[in-house]
């Protein structure tokens, strides 16, 4: 009997210690609001003496006015960032050409998975070319037709002046066929 009057009175302790905790933290919120409260009155007061008369005698408020640094009574302007212009990515030049090479397309798969290339990436349309590695290495960037290309991939049948365009589609892939085209080294501004 007497081990459970004990946990009573703690427990009884510890429920009155939470009340008091609760009620003085009930009681700093409510003086904070009231704190809030008289500030936007007292800017409010602050508005009304802004208003002032126009020369045609009607009056005129602050919102009327330029206002300088405040955008609403006690708000303060806040600046806007500065917008950049945006970022280009690097500039090429078309360089010395590398010769006459035998250009083929290659697209995505019939099965609609997305296939990686050698390089460890996934082909892109008017970005990606699969090349012979001894004729041009992994990562090398060339021009065909005005289009900056990077050397991403390679295949069994790429050997020697022979590229693989990658294309978007099979329809475009399909309609590009077999061409030969000059291919220009690439110069990075």
């Amino acid at each position: 009997m007497i081990s459970f009057s004990r946990r009573f009175r703690i427990t009884g302790f510890l429920t009155l210690l939470c009340i008091l905790l609760l009620s003085t933290t009930a009681m700093a919120a409510q003086t904070a609001d009231s704190q809030n409260t008289e500030s936007q009155q007292s800017g409010s007061v602050d508005t009304d003496k802004q208003m002032k008369k126009n020369s045609t005698g009607t009056v005129a408020t602050a919102s009327d006015a330029t206002m300088s640094d405040e955008v609403g009574p006690g708000i303060e302007k806040k600046e806007l960032p500065e917008e950049k212009a945006p970022t280009t990515g690097p500039v090429f030049e078309r360089g010395a050409s590398l010769g006459i090479f035998t250009a083929t397309a290659y697209c995505p798969s019939s099965s609609g998975r997305q296939q990686k290339t050698y390089s460890g990436t996934i082909p892109q349309p008017l970005h990606t070319l699969s090349a012979d590695l001894t004729v041009l290495p992994l990562g090398s960037k060339v021009m065909i037709d005005g289009v900056v290309y990077t050397v991403e991939d390679t295949g069994s049948g790429i050997r020697g002046n022979k590229v693989d365009i990658y294309f978007g589609s099979r329809g475009e892939a399909l309609a590009f066929g077999r061409q030969s085209k000059e291919i220009f080294a690439v110069i990075e501004r």
